[in-house]
């Protein structure tokens, strides 16, 4: 039949086919089908590895685009919180220059002229400017990595030496200070500049909390816990701190202060823990707030510090009024 071409629908029905040839179909069926599943799947799995390689190409341009542009925001708020810092801290000793050297002016200027007052303001601007250049040279100690220079610290010294820095500001809002300074005080080991800076920014914040209120008290207390530490506290009569930020205070660029920086407190925390000791914020007993911190005793070593800070020590102690 195949050799004449004769169909099997031409025979009639009923008939039986003998020594059929059997197709390549009827014998492997079951295995061209699975040879067949076999290639479709392979072919889905290539064309889904092939765009998953596409897509996670895709992701990990996107991922690189977006880390540097991470990183380059990173830089961007590191300098801006660097920049800030620097302001912060040279800020304040300028401020307190210019302030004495206007009143230096207004009391030369009269019809008799105040010497005695000029000069101490005078005194005042001098130990105000080697404090700002001792800030500068410690943030650039702190860049090229170098050892802070530490040394026995007298807190009890340094918190008088802190109030002839703020005299002026004191008197000019008539603020009262009390001072509660324990006797014979142990002292610290630690970088005077540094411990300096970290009283004035407490100081000026509770000034600054006391510009709306009445009456105005700044309490400083200093003495030695049974744990081996010294604590300094700073009160103040002010407006207080909200209970909702009493765990953001200390963060960096936190502030409520309309043209604060939010630097202060977060300095001041890094220079306290870097010492060993702890910074914390409470509210005060009837108003205000008090900030207290603490720092371990330090056995006395044979370092001294730099001649700029004693420098401008003697000369704060010296102006601070009998």
């Amino acid at each position: 039949m195949q050799r004449w071409g004769i169909s099997e629908s031409r025979l009639p029905p009923g008939s039986t086919i003998y020594f059929r040839d059997p197709s390549a179909w009827d014998q492997y069926k079951a295995q061209i089908l699975a040879v067949t599943a076999a290639i479709l799947v392979q072919a889905s799995l290539i064309g889904w590895l092939v765009h998953e390689r596409q897509y996670r190409r895709r992701v990990e341009r996107a991922a690189r685009e977006t880390m540097s542009e991470l990183t380059q925001l990173n830089r961007m708020a590191t300098a801006g919180e660097l920049s800030a810092t620097i302001a912060h801290e040279v800020n304040q000793p300028l401020m307190g220059m210019v302030t004495r050297a206007n009143a230096a002016l207004r009391w030369l200027s009269g019809e008799n002229p105040n010497v005695g007052r000029a000069q101490d303001a005078l005194n005042q601007i001098v130990a105000a400017g080697h404090r700002a250049s001792d800030v500068v040279a410690n943030i650039r100690a702190m860049f090229r990595k170098d050892a802070q220079e530490k040394a026995p610290v007298d807190l009890n010294k340094l918190i008088r030496s802190v109030l002839g820095l703020v005299y002026m500001d004191l008197r000019k809002r008539s603020i009262e200070t009390e001072l509660h300074l324990g006797e014979h005080l142990p002292p610290v080991i630690g970088n005077e500049v540094q411990l300096q800076q970290v009283i004035l920014n407490l100081v000026m914040n509770a000034i600054e909390a006391m510009s709306a209120t009445e009456p105005r008290v700044l309490s400083i207390k200093s003495a030695r816990t049974v744990q081996k530490t010294v604590y300094v506290s700073i009160e103040d009569t002010g407006s207080g701190i909200d209970p909702s930020n009493m765990d953001s205070i200390f963060k960096p660029l936190f502030t409520t202060k309309a043209r604060g920086m939010g630097m202060g407190l977060s300095i001041c925390r890094s220079i306290i823990e870097s010492h060993g000791g702890r910074i914390c914020a409470s509210a005060g007993a009837s108003r205000g707030s008090i900030f207290q911190f603490e720092l371990p005793v330090g056995v006395p070593s044979t370092n001294s510090t730099s001649p700029s800070a004693a420098n401008a020590r003697g000369v704060a102690q010296d102006a601070i009024p009998a």
